[in-house]
């Protein structure tokens, strides 16, 4: 019963428990309009007596609560720590029912930011100051029964403490959480820990209640507290009495506890979130005078020789950091937005949840218990290093640590303490986590830390600690806590998704995947920070921003970068870093093979690994289909039976054409679950050993005849032209449709992202690079070295304006070919010591060729490290979708249409093709080199070196064509030259497009 002692002592002694929203009858909701008066300043003057319920606020607005004031219009919201002083005065009134009289009655606050006073009828019942913790006050001396009450609250921004609420989101102020007031019995329920355990084929739950009587010393005489256990279907399992245990403070409370044993239990996981029901009756002489409800998920946690476990077995934490805060609620988010948010997290195959940086509203809880989510639980203190070391702040950090275990306790998906954020270790902190594991041992703690605090803790790990939480660690760093340490290492934020960047989850998650002692992650951010704002001036879709634009007015404002981290943007659309997200943590992972196609019978082999902690894949749905480019020639199931940690061998029975009549052949594996949800997918194109190419069935009908004149090469289906002024070519098909309008560009880069100018900018990159701030280059001196109506050779010599000493220079040729196509080749070499993230050759071509096809990885933008999110197939897009910009990998054919079939073919082999919108039209470019993505503060793998360079060299083939004379193969391969799809376009303009 020590814990429980610990629990009622001190500032939380006044708690009590609330009804559950499962039997809400005693509760009283006080949701819903107030009267509402902001001052911009901790002095509310003539306001003072706003409290007394003869003070006149007929002038005062509404507000809703919960809500934010900064959302409803009152002040100008504030990012972090740059939280301004001001004060939020709240009046509203309610009345009684009449069951309640002579009764105790409560009022809860679930979060009120930042600090809050309250009066009832004009008497001051009490204060308290932490944003994000549930505070209970007795106000029964208060109410006037028979009449209507007067509430009045004033909210402060800035109380003692503030800083540990102001990490790394909106401080938005006032009260955000739901408010009530409650009444209980005479004698009621003041506690319930509820602890589970389990034993082979036995789940044990143990009981321990705190019973009390308002006003009186407590009496057991005629006192009985029963137990029940009820199934999912509501069959009763097992009932069971509490009984008295000795306590020294038995004149104050009554202690019980009551045990009860379930053989064969439904065990509680994120896999299997089975939910009992316990319902708790309080009896006084044979008359319930109260019930209490609640959901028991049977589990039991353990972290042996450094594994973190769930019921025995080794469990990995697969999720993101979670905010509570909406774009246009505010801090007030609401259960729908919370259901979106856990379903768009479950079907990116998260099973993990961090609270970032504070306790999440409870009902965020009751999900995660219900749908199946491990959550870290955070006790809030993140920010505030510079108080940190002075120890009167010691009693705030306990009272806050003691709020977040008392609440939550019993909730199954809590599975981690996390206390604090990124903090430094002090003594007061290391007290604060001795203190949290007192109050509550069964879940380990941790001390979330970048990386130089961590390896500086490690040095001297308290024995305390159950858990070790290192934030972005290297590579290196984290392969040697793979082994290090025996305790459980979890990685609670990484792969920071700054902008649309997000590189290298795939390289880290392989390492915790196959590592037993590292626990998991959690990437940063699942979504960004942003709320609905107006915007300073409006903007054109033409202009770079660093905001996702709702219309030419509106923004959803994440504090310029601050809080553009997400996997989704704030109004939860995915981005293509989702994407990636939801592949690297499937829990089926198909491996890569290498597939060639063969006539007659095949049998392909392909290894599955299952990730999953406790499902067998017999439960999996899994299926195989046959792709002859665009169409199934042959579908069939996958029949799995692999235990959870372990790999199985499919064989996949193919009856192949003796003759192949398609031009591409792909498998395509799926899996979904048993709601029918498709989690996972995988392609293996069959490759040709003949290394044939579509350009062999490319052929016109007469051969083609070129002749040239100045600059000029003409044939019956192109003209291809120099321009005088600086050798950039133009390309027309037979019907004068402008194919290219300019080029080619020297490419040395990419577009600049948030992500880049952030890490580029800033001095805690750990690695420095120099780049060139024009990534394409465009004003090239050219001389023609070549010139007939075969061939046609050019040196060109390209600059950048702001290093004009450096060059990019080489030959690109051009080869006409007669069966109507042009080859293009190229070998630039650039000066200097530089770096670059692309290199390759780029064309300008018209906005209306908009109609975007491929064969190769798809349908979203790939790099290294960032390349799973995509798989082999056929693929179109029109260039204003929000996912058309970017890289596409092992691109063999890529077809350019405007909307009345105009277009061209680029032809190459396994090429890296990479399309952006400009102003100007679409730039697209054949990519010799790729790097891959940024992190925040963190360089992206696989950078081109200008120093000691070989060169950047490649080429392809172009293939104009009008609807005319629109080649068959293409037909063949995807559909008509007219085909249109439509953009999805969620957004008026966003930023890293």
């Amino acid at each position: 019963m020590s814990g429980l002692i610990l629990f009622l002592s001190n500032i939380l002694s006044a708690q009590v428990l609330p009804p559950h929203p499962a039997n809400p009858s005693n509760t009283l909701s006080l949701n819903g309009k107030w009267k509402f008066k902001y001052v911009p300043s901790p002095q509310i003057k003539e306001d003072s007596l706003f409290f007394n319920p003869a003070f006149n606020i007929s002038s005062w607005q509404d507000i809703k609560v919960p809500g934010n004031w900064e959302m409803q219009g009152f002040a100008i919201p504030s990012y972090g720590k740059k939280l301004k002083e001001g004060t939020g005065l709240y009046r509203t009134i309610f009345n009684l029912p009449k069951l309640w009289r002579n009764t105790p009655v409560y009022i809860v606050f679930e979060g009120v930011e930042f600090g809050y006073t309250l009066w009832v009828n004009g008497k001051q019942v009490g204060t308290f100051a932490s944003a994000f913790n549930r505070q209970t006050f007795d106000i029964t001396s208060f109410l006037n029964p028979d009449k209507s009450n007067t509430l009045a609250v004033k909210v402060i921004t800035h109380p003692r403490g503030w800083e540990f609420d102001t990490n790394d989101d909106w401080a938005l102020s006032g009260i955000s959480r739901n408010v009530s007031v409650f009444s209980l019995p005479k004698k009621h329920i003041k506690d319930v820990i509820i602890k589970t355990s389990v034993k082979p084929g036995v789940g044990i739950i143990d009981v321990n209640a705190v019973i009390e009587q308002s006003g009186k010393k407590i009496s057991s005489n005629g006192l009985k507290f029963i137990g029940q256990l009820f199934d999912v279907n509501g069959k009763q399992l097992k009932e069971f009495v509490l009984s008295a245990t000795p306590s020294q403070r038995s004149d104050e409370f009554l202690a019980l506890k009551g045990s009860i044993s379930i053989a064969d239990p439904k065990l509680w996981s994120a896999e299997t979130p089975y939910l009992y029901t316990l319902k708790l009756s309080l009896m006084d002489r044979s008359v319930e005078i109260q019930q209490y409800i609640d959901k028991v998920g049977i589990r039991e946690l353990s972290w042996d020789k450094g594994i973190f476990k769930l019921n025995g077995q080794a469990v990995k934490l697969k999720g993101a950091t979670h905010h509570d805060i909406s774009p246009v609620n505010g801090r007030a988010i609401t259960e729908a937005e919370m259901k979106n948010d856990l379903d768009l997290m479950l079907k990116a195959n998260m099973n993990f949840i961090r609270t970032s940086h504070y306790p999440p509203n409870t009902r965020l809880l009751e999900l995660c218990d219900s749908l199946g989510m491990y959550v870290m639980d955070e006790v809030p203190y993140g920010y505030g290093d510079e108080i940190l070391g002075d120890t009167t702040y010691l009693p705030i950090l306990k009272m806050r640590a003691k709020a977040t275990v008392w609440r939550d306790k019993n909730r199954p998906c809590v599975v981690i303490w996390s206390v604090g954020n990124e903090n430094p270790v002090t003594p007061i902190g290391l007290q604060t986590g001795r203190y949290v594991k007192s109050l509550d041992s069964t879940r380990p703690y941790c001390f979330p830390q970048t990386p130089s605090v961590f390896a500086n803790m490690v040095a001297r790990i308290p024995d305390s600690l159950d858990m070790l939480d290192v934030h972005y660690p290297q590579l290196d760093s984290l392969r040697q806590y793979a082994t290090r340490f025996n305790k459980p290492t979890f990685v609670s934020e990484y792969s920071h998704a700054l902008g649309l960047d997000f590189g290298g989850m795939e390289t880290y998650w392989e390492i915790m995947a196959n590592n037993p002692k590292l626990a998991g992650g959690s990437v940063w951010e699942f979504f960004d920070q942003g709320i609905v704002r107006k915007a300073a001036k409006k903007i054109s879709k033409q202009e770079p921003t660093v905001y996702a634009w709702l219309n030419p007015d509106s923004i959803y404002d994440t504090s310029t970068n601050e809080g553009a981290d997400g996997m989704v943007y704030a109004n939860r659309v995915p981005q293509t870093d989702y994407f990636e997200g939801r592949k690297v943590y499937t829990p089926v992972k198909a491996l890569d093979e290498e597939f060639y196609y063969g006539p007659g019978k095949q049998i392909f082999k392909i290894k599955l690994i299952n990730r999953y902690d406790f499902t067998n894949l017999s439960s999996i749905n899994g299926k195989w289909q046959l792709f002859a480019d665009s169409a199934v020639l042959s579908t069939g199931n996958i029949v799995m039976d692999c235990k959870p940690h372990d790999s199985l061998g499919i064989m996949i029975n193919l009856a192949l054409p003796d003759k192949p009549v398609a031009n591409y052949y792909y498998i395509k594996l799926s899996f979904e679950n048993k709601s029918g949800y498709q989690f996972y997918e995988k392609s293996y194109p069959l490759k040709f050993k003949d290394n044939r190419s579509i350009l062999s069935k490319i052929d016109f009908a007469d051969h083609v005849k070129t002749a040239k004149s100045d600059r000029k090469i003409t044939t019956d289906n192109y003209s291809f032209e120099f321009s005088k002024e600086n050798t950039f070519i133009s390309l027309k098909n037979e019907n004068g449709s402008v194919l290219i309008a300019e080029g080619p560009y020297a490419r040395i880069g990419r577009k600049p992202t948030v992500a880049q100018d952030a890490t580029t900018a800033s001095k805690r990159s750990k690695i420095k690079n120099t780049m060139w701030k024009q990534y394409q280059l465009s004003n090239p001196q050219a001389q023609i070295k070549l010139f007939t109506n075969k061939e046609i050779t050019v040196n060109y010599r390209y600059t950048t304006d702001s290093l004009p000493q450096r060059s990019v220079a080489g030959d690109i040729s051009y080869l006409f070919c007669n069966t109507g196509s042009i080859k293009i080749a190229y070998h630039l070499l650039p000066e200097g010591n530089e770096s670059a993230t692309e290199t390759g050759l780029s064309f300008l071509i018209p906005s209306a060729l908009s109609q975007f096809r491929w064969v190769g990885k798809g349908p979203y933008a790939a790099y290294p490290a960032k390349e799973r999110l995509s798989e082999f197939g056929i693929f179109h897009l029109n260039a204003d979708d929000l996912y058309f910009p970017g890289n596409r990998q092992n691109v063999s054919c890529a077809v350019f249409t405007d909307e009345t079939g105009n277009g061209f073919a680029m032809v190459a082999d396994d090429a890296n093709i990479a399309v952006e919108k400009t102003n100007a039209g679409i730039v697209v470019s054949h990519n010799a080199t790729v790097a891959g993505r940024f992190n925040k503060y963190e360089w992206p793998i696989d950078l081109y070196s200008f120093k000691n360079s070989k060169g950047i060299t490649g080429s392809f083939t172009i293939v104009p064509f009008s609807a005319e004379s629109y080649p068959k193969v293409l037909q063949e391969v995807f559909g008509g030259a007219k085909k249109v799809v439509k953009a999805f376009q969620p957004f008026y303009h966003s930023y890293d497009q």
